[in-house]
């Protein structure tokens, strides 16, 4: 019997984008060349990390969420994706993300359009 807790990361060097499990059933893949900054808060029950990519923001609650922005400021960061709060560890040393939210950013009205000649 497996007693290892579900992994909500993974870090890979070779890396060249991050996918992010949506639910089993749906996934996304953000290259590390479309990252631009990451947005990093922390209270004394939850961390709240945003990762603004060129096309999305990906919103994460959680635990110990400052390895998961270095990882992705560091490039090697492969997969994200959140687990139930039952599956957490109390006082783990790992990374937990118990909510993740992945958003679509507007593109604006002259990047959207092309220039017909």
């Amino acid at each position: 019997m497996d007693n290892k807790p579900p992994e909500c990361f993974a870090c890979d060097p070779r890396a060249r984008g991050v996918r992010i499990d949506i639910s089993p059933q749906k996934s996304v893949v953000l290259p590390h060349e479309h990252f631009v900054y990451a947005e990093f808060a922390a209270d004394d029950q939850i961390d709240l990390l945003k990762l603004i990519f060129v096309t999305h923001e990906v919103v994460l609650t959680g635990n110990l969420l400052r390895r998961i922005e270095n990882a992705i400021v560091n490039r090697d960061l492969s997969w994200l994706c959140a687990r139930p709060e039952k599956f957490r560890v109390k006082d783990s040393d790992r990374p937990f993300i118990t909510n993740l939210v992945i958003r679509v950013l507007e593109q604006p009205a002259s990047a959207a359009q092309k220039p017909s000649d």
